[in-house]
């Protein structure tokens, strides 16, 4: 005597899936979704290689004012290289000078071929005068 199982074999499960899943997308290609769905993730944001002189300069203003509460200029120039406006690359491409409490002066938005060497690192696009 010969059990047979109830149910369904497994390639018709599989091709239905595969039906359900063609089906979802031709309807959100007619009914316009697939657009929507496209044009909503290319406005998330801009990334860390396209941030705009506007976040630059919130950047350059809240280390020049974090800089401002130190008169050591090697935890000034450590402020500088370890903020926002260096690690978004601000400090290449968007000029901005700091003045140290020695008087020196920090220039930077000088380009990626200038940097400070600081404490065996880099702070990039940045010239001591």
């Amino acid at each position: 005597m010969v059990k047979r199982t109830q149910g369904l074999p497994i390639n018709t499960i599989i091709l239905a899936i595969i039906g359900i899943v063609v089906l979802v997308f031709l309807i959100l290609i007619f009914t316009g979704g697939i657009g929507k769905f496209v044009s909503s993730t290319s406005q998330v944001g801009p990334s860390s290689n396209q941030t705009t002189s506007a976040q630059c300069s919130q950047y350059a203003a809240a280390i020049h004012q974090q800089m401002g509460t130190s008169t050591d200029p090697s935890s000034q120039l450590r402020m500088l290289a370890t903020s926002p406006y260096v690690s978004t690359n601000c400090s290449v491409h968007f000029q901005y000078s700091f003045t140290l409490y020695n008087g020196s002066e920090v220039l930077c938005g000088l380009g990626p071929d200038t940097c400070i060497n600081f404490e065996g690192s880099c702070i990039p696009g940045c010239q001591l005068k």
